[in-house]
Formats: structure tokens, sequence, C-alpha cells
């Protein structure tokens, strides 16, 4: 459990160590899209940097195998695996080696790397050997953010990745009681998180890291859109739940409403609710903050369940049994 909890502590370094590593690592520019395939936290990155509006060309992302059927003239195909082994990024990356469409590869290692060296693609390095890649998000995206904006296909956030880095090594031991005491109170129900779209990443991301990290079900939704479905079927609930509001002093004033409203009804309705107090003085601080409140949520979560955040047994016993199947 200690390794899990040094991995949080140093989320920082991530930044500082991915803005090194790839300052000088440039992709081909003379395109008109960007296809980023990536499974899994190998994904998050392409999320990440729409959330933060980062690219100047269209991004969006893949989580499939091949690429989508429907392409600009010239994209350039970002395949994304943290272990550079995920079938799916690897079968992007030779579809696209076929179409002779550019590439950049986002890697640790594996395949993906023998290839891209072998085929003199450019890779942006994840330079964190052996974790999990849900817990290298921060550098596989400060990695991919780099290189874009070396590339001139990304707007230049280095400064502001830096300061927020600074920030970080204060903001996230100052989470860990809190992170702590709220996986007490979600022991034992479902897990809801909920933001404005704002946040919707960080939203997504507490689900994801409670599914790997704690190995038990969790949702996610944003306002308001919510409130036009989701909200209705919390009144007949059929298992017990706990919603989290993400909150931000910057969210929409009829999203702020719509957020009181809920949390009393649903409370009414037996829903367990709690609430989270976003900060940061950016959108990417208070998401890399709110990030960094779900890993300490969810290792806690993990610690209240008796259980190791850091393997996923599950991933690896499908994987082996998709090759008994499939090959």
């Amino acid at each position: 459990m200690s390794e899990m909890r040094d991995i949080i502590l140093k989320q920082a370094n991530q930044i500082r160590q991915s803005i090194k590593v790839n300052k000088k690592t440039k992709a081909d520019n003379n395109v008109d899209s960007i296809i980023l395939a990536g499974m899994g936290g190998s994904g998050h990155p392409g999320d990440l940097l729409n959330a933060l509006d980062l690219p100047t060309t269209p991004l969006t992302v893949h989580r499939d195998y091949d690429l989508p059927k429907t392409l600009n003239k010239t994209p350039l195909v970002i395949t994304s695996s943290y272990s550079g082994n995920t079938e799916e990024a690897l079968s992007a990356y030779q579809k696209a080696k076929k179409n002779s469409y550019p590439l950049l590869v986002n890697t640790a290692g594996g395949k993906l790397k023998e290839w891209g060296k072998r085929d003199n693609v450019p890779i942006a390095k994840i330079d964190f050997a052996d974790m999990q890649p849900r817990h290298t998000l921060f550098a596989s995206f400060t990695g991919l953010a780099t290189v874009l904006a070396n590339s001139n296909l990304a707007k230049d956030i280095t400064d502001d990745l830096l300061n927020v880095a600074d920030a970080l090594d204060a903001i996230i031991p100052s989470l860990e009681e809190e992170g702590k005491e709220l996986a007490k109170k979600l022991k034992g129900k479902t897990p809801v998180y909920y933001a404005s779209t704002r946040l919707e990443f960080a939203a997504k991301n507490f689900k994801i890291q409670t599914n790997e990290n704690a190995k038990t079900p969790a949702f996610w939704n944003t306002f308001p859109e919510l409130n036009h479905n989701e909200l209705v079927g919390f009144t007949f609930p059929q298992a017990k739940f706990h919603a989290l509001f993400l909150k931000d002093k910057d969210d929409h004033k009829r999203n702020k409403a719509r957020m009181n409203v809920t949390k009393e009804l649903y409370e009414e309705w037996g829903i367990e609710v709690s609430e989270f107090e976003v900060t940061g003085k950016s959108l990417l601080e208070k998401i890399f903050t709110t990030v960094s409140f779900g890993l300490w949520t969810t290792y806690y979560l993990a610690e209240e369940y008796d259980i190791d955040p850091i393997p996923v047994a599950g991933v690896e016993d499908f994987k082996a049994k998709l090759k008994e199947v499939a090959g």
C-alpha cells in the first residue's frame, strides 16, 4: 500500500520530468487533424487535451481497433499505450503505416517503442517504468502536450504546467485526510461522481480510479444532462449509492442551482451525498487537483476493502482468457 501512497505524493515530478525528456521531440505538423488511438489510461491524455482546449487542429480520441472509418485527408495518428503492447493501439499503428499517415508514438516501451525506432517515428516518452497506465496520467499528458506544442499543433502551456507542479507539491499532501474520510463514507456504497461539463474529465477519472484502485463499480455524469434522465432513476434505487458533487465556483450559475436542488432531492430519496469544493487558479490546476483527490480517495477505499490498489488482476485474467479464445 505504501507504494501507491508514494506514487500519489510524487505526481508533480511526472510533470517536470516529462517536460524535460520531451522538450526536443516534434511530430509532423503538415496535417489536418489528430487521431489519438489509446485505450484505458492511455486514452485519457487525449481527453484532457480536449478538456483544456489545447489542440490547434481537431483531435479525436479513438478507442477501438484500427482507425475511424471517417478520416480527414492527412491525420496525425498518435498511438498511445503505456506498455507499448496494447493490441488496439498496435492495430492503429499498422493501419496508419499502411496508409502512410504521419505517426507519433506515446509510450514507455514495448512493441510501439520498437516499431517507432524502426520506422523513424517520433516518440513522446513516458519516462516512468513499472507503473500502471492510470498512475502516469500527468506524465503521459505532459509529454504529449509538450510534443504537440513543439510541433505547433497545440497551445504551449509549459509555464502553466511548471506552476501547477509547484502548487501540487503543497496541494497533494493537504488532500490526504479529506480523501481518507470520503473513503470511509464510500465503503459499502456504489459511488456516483458528478460535475459540470467543465470538470467532466475529473468526474470520469474519479470513476475509473475507483474501478481500478478500489476494484469496485462506480459511475459518473455531468450537469445539466443528468437532470434530464439519470436523476429520476434515483427515485427508486435498487442499491446503496453515494453521490459526490465536484463543485467549482466558476460553474454556470444555473448548474450551481441544479446541483443544490439535486442534492436536496437525493437526500430526500435516501441517497447519501458529499461535496468537494474544487480549488485552483486555472482549469488545469483544478483538474489536476481533483484527479489527485481521486487518487487519495480510491487509495484509501482500497485500504477499507483490504485490497492492493495497484494490480489489476481482473484485466490480466481477461487478457489471458481472450488469448485462449481468440489468440
